[in-house]
């Protein structure tokens, strides 16, 4: 197959566009040394924009890691995050028929989701539906209705280790 490269590129420009298929290669107008440049093709892209809005690493990665973002379009090969579940302690002592707030802790240690919508509660043994039975801000969970008194509760969540 022949390009026939845009005659005026813009520094940066890619061409093509979007060539259609994964792996097909790609190139990258560098306006400084006045030539196109190949863009690596050897992470699998199936999705030719999403593949140009961001800052690839130029090798591929050590097994067992993965790509991570820092936020700005970059991306890195790190250590792949693995998670592990946390049993929250048991506020139910606290259930009163009036109460609605309450703090969250592991070990007797004040505890924050991450997110905030990163918890599963059971009230009773009945899953509550986060924002309909209850919402979480840092430490303090705070239930649309008061948990009666006597009622179990039970709640987990995961965090990356």
């Amino acid at each position: 197959m022949a390009f026939v490269f845009p005659a005026a590129p813009t520094s940066g420009q890619i061409y093509p566009t979007n060539p259609g298929t994964s792996g097909s290669a790609q190139y990258q107008w560098n306006s400084t040394t006045s030539v196109w440049n190949v863009v690596p093709n050897y992470v699998a892209r199936n999705i030719q924009t999403s593949y140009n809005s961001y800052i690839w690493p130029l090798a591929d990665g050590t097994s067992g890691y993965q790509l991570t973002t820092d936020g700005a379009g970059n991306l890195v090969w790190a250590v792949k995050g693995t998670s592990q579940l946390v049993l929250i302690d048991d506020i139910s002592a606290g259930f009163d028929g009036a109460t609605v707030a309450f703090a969250l802790y592991v070990s007797g240690v004040a505890y924050s989701p991450t997110p905030s919508t990163n918890i599963l509660v059971f009230l009773g043994g009945v899953p509550q539906t986060y924002s309909a039975a209850y919402t979480v801000s840092g430490s303090t969970i705070t239930f649309t209705a008061a948990p009666p008194t006597g009622t179990t509760f039970y709640s987990i969540s995961t965090e990356v280790i």
